[in-house]
């Protein structure tokens, strides 16, 4: 990611991917992110990014050998029934009792934009792939800005994003990673988690953020994360 326009569409293009790869896997969006993950290795110096080994094994992974069917089954096992792994950025809050106020912060970074979650599946705002697919929305919405010289709405997105990376994503997105690469036996998971760890961290240093980490809190008794709780899907 040289420079700062190729690094902008390489970066919508990577959180576009994470976000497809932690949703509930079919064979539309399993074909998107291997045509995402081919153009994040063919571009020039696609090679070099920290990244690359894992978008590397992810391709490998998305072979014959994975079927959609058996990709479900896995992320079933991950996130789904009892979670293995939550999805869930309050799932990574010490404090119980943040949790809904994170979820109406992350809710109204989306209606700020016109990007409210919503959709088929019942899903809630502080979903993996709700945050990252609003961070790409975000970078088209900045590019597209830049494009027709509308510099201070361009500016407005690129000031959001940081925000955003800061407050929510960048908090608890490494954690998750982690946790997900130590629990999965699947070679398309623990490559989709190394690679979005690689993708967040890289774009936090390379924008000198440093956010307050979050780990992942011990559930309480009468806690369980939930599949079917909340609001709905990514925003558009």
């Amino acid at each position: 990611m040289s420079t700062a326009t190729g690094a902008s569409v390489e970066l919508v293009a990577a959180w576009r991917l994470l976000s497809l790869g932690f949703t509930a896997p079919d064979e539309e969006t399993l074909a998107e992110i291997e045509a995402l993950v081919d153009a994040l290795l063919e571009r020039p110096g696609g090679e070099d990014d920290p990244a690359a080994p894992a978008l590397a094994e992810l391709l490998s992974a998305l072979g014959p050998a994975d079927s959609p069917d058996e990709l479900a089954g896995a992320y079933q096992a991950l996130f789904g029934g009892e979670v293995a792994v939550p999805p869930y950025e309050g799932s990574y809050e010490g404090d119980p009792f943040r949790h809904t106020r994170q979820m109406a912060d992350v809710a109204g970074f989306y209606r700020a934009f016109g990007a409210e979650a919503h959709g088929p599946a019942a899903e809630r705002v502080d979903h993996a792939g709700c945050e990252l697919e609003f961070l790409a929305f975000l970078g088209a919405k900045r590019l597209a800005f830049a494009a027709e010289g509308r510099d201070d709405e361009a500016q407005t997105c690129r000031e959001i994003e940081d925000l955003f990376l800061r407050d929510h994503l960048g908090r608890w997105l490494p954690a998750f990673c982690r946790d997900v690469a130590a629990t999965t036996s699947t070679a398309f998971y623990a490559a989709l988690a190394r690679a979005g760890e690689q993708v967040v961290t890289g774009e936090l240093a390379r924008r000198g953020i440093e956010p307050e980490p979050l780990g992942r809190r011990k559930r309480w008794t009468i806690e369980a994360d939930c599949m079917e709780c909340g609001l709905a899907n990514a925003p558009e």
